[in-house]
């Protein structure tokens, strides 16, 4: 938590040697940086609810979470197209049109992202509160017997759930295979490209630099891939939100810390403001 407070303050208070990040990519940035500080506010949350459960905040807290994890992993995705189209020299037309207008690109994906996983909270939301109502606080007497207007609420939750988790799961699946395609891609590039600094008189510097961004962006290929992948699962299996929220858990803390370690490795920024740091502490 402490670290991405120290990367948000990086970023957007940068010093004088660091510079500052270009956009979009101070976006993406701090996109990142923002929901890994939200997703360990979460955890922290979950972990206090569990011990005073109360059932509307738990809800809250996991569906945030997951609200997070989906932005996260959009904006990662997106991070991961900014970098194609910087590093992989574009051979066709919609490759040049998207690398000349990336920022408009990139910028009306993360406003619809947040609008459309925003509907999917509100639903999740939603229909945990609907269903604590009809099934949860009825004796159990009364579980099979409904009116009509609970059962048209019934079958409304369910219709609008329905929707709302084959169009999450299509689209996640969607940038998963993009993400995927994108990120080999640029990986094989950056390893053809290194092989060629290895055979020519480049400094080492440089090839260092290269072997930098391969590995993170490996790294971050990997993260990506593990939370798509569990994202999509969430989606298409039952809901069961007490177990579902110790795994959330443990995918949230393993992402988030990857994430942050990748950030402090990746990007020039960070590592610069970590070596002015330790040479102040120093004197």
């Amino acid at each position: 938590f402490l670290v991405n407070i120290f990367l948000f303050v990086c970023m957007f208070c940068p010093q004088q040697r660091t510079g500052q990040l270009k956009q979009p990519l101070k976006v993406l940035l701090g996109t990142l940086v923002g929901c890994n500080i939200t997703l360990q506010l979460c955890i922290l949350f979950c972990s206090i609810i569990t011990i005073f459960p109360v059932f509307v905040s738990y809800l809250f807290i996991i569906q945030l979470t997951y609200f997070t994890m989906r932005i996260s992993l959009t904006s990662s995705f997106w991070l991961n197209v900014f970098y194609f189209c910087q590093i992989v020299p574009a051979q066709h037309s919609f490759f040049m049109c998207l690398k000349r207008n990336i920022r408009f690109f990139i910028y009306s994906a993360l406003i619809s992202d947040k609008v459309f996983f925003l509907f999917g909270f509100y639903v999740g939301i939603t229909c945990g509160v609907i269903q604590d109502e009809l099934f949860c606080k009825k004796n159990l007497n009364t579980y099979t017997q409904f009116n009509e207007t609970q059962t048209t609420k019934i079958h409304t939750m369910q219709a609008v759930f329905l929707v709302d988790t084959w169009l999450q799961c299509c689209y996640l699946s969607l940038c998963l295979c993009v993400m995927l395609t994108s990120s080999c891609v640029t990986i094989l590039y950056l390893q053809k490209h290194m092989k060629n600094m290895e055979e020519s008189s480049f400094s080492s510097v440089r090839f260092k630099r290269q072997m930098r961004v391969t590995i993170t962006c490996i790294i971050q290929t990997f993260l990506s891939f593990f939370c798509f992948v569990w994202m999509i699962v969430y989606e298409l299996l039952p809901h069961y939100i007490y177990l579902y929220s110790y795994i959330c858990g443990t995918v949230a803390c393993l992402y988030s810390f990857g994430t942050t370690f990748n950030l402090c490795v990746g990007q020039t920024i960070f590592r610069s403001c970590v070596d002015e740091m330790y040479q102040k502490c120093l004197k």
